[in-house]
């Protein structure tokens, strides 16, 4: 793989007031570039229309932070709420991008899980055999938001983490964890066994065990 072909797809699924994330978000995207070239495509969920759907807005690619820094702000302008929205909506459009060119990571941070698990399932399972990863970091303690972003997770040897932005210690593992993301994609499996710190490491072992889950084709449904 060359850097020409790492593409990460950033979703957000928050509030425009949600200040832990869009705060955060200036200062991610630019530990993201700083990891190497690597082009991405912002996506948030804009203001709310007639029929009370939000619309999946998705960014061109971006090669350089100054650029995301722009895009960003724009988007936070016309965003209003993340809630009620569809995660099988970015999963979708994932997948279309998929058919233009490899995608290797779909970064997505929110805290709730919307929609049928097993239709996002089968969608994450078509993103897994195009060559696709699933990064989810949860906001908030929701269990079934909990269980379907680890599902997501494991069917495409991604990883889940959750995210407290009560806790400091999560707030300054964030930038890292994206960065190591990052890492991989650029550099595969080898380049974050070069880095070889915290970061690195966690990506690591939650991909190695996610792998090993999804050998197992975990069940959507209650044991």
């Amino acid at each position: 793989m060359t850097h020409q072909d790492a593409r990460i797809i950033l979703a957000l699924v928050a509030e425009a007031n949600d200040e832990f994330v869009w705060n955060r978000v200036q200062t991610l995207q630019s530990e993201m570039f700083a990891a190497g070239p690597v082009h991405i495509k912002f996506a948030y969920f804009g203001r709310e229309g007639a029929l009370q759907a939000r619309p999946y807005i998705t960014t061109s690619w971006v090669t350089d932070a100054d650029s995301m820094a722009d895009i960003v702000d724009r988007g936070r302008a016309s965003c209003v709420c993340g809630c009620y929205v569809q995660i099988g909506d970015i999963l979708e459009q994932a997948l279309r991008e998929t058919r233009q060119g490899p995608v290797q990571a779909v970064v997505i941070i929110g805290d709730h899980f919307h929609g049928e698990l097993d239709d996002a399932v089968a969608i994450a399972k078509q993103l897994h055999a195009a060559g696709t990863r699933l990064f989810l970091f949860q906001q908030g303690c929701s269990g079934p938001a909990e269980r379907a972003f680890r599902i997501l997770a494991e069917v495409t040897g991604g990883a889940y983490f959750p995210l407290n932005p009560h806790i400091e210690r999560v707030a300054e593992r964030l930038p890292g964890m994206l960065k190591a993301i990052t890492h991989f994609v650029i550099g595969g499996m080898a380049a974050l066994k070069a880095r070889d710190n915290e970061s690195a490491v966690l990506l690591l072992e939650q991909m190695n065990a996610a792998g090993q889950i999804a050998k197992g084709a975990p069940q959507t449904d209650e044991a």
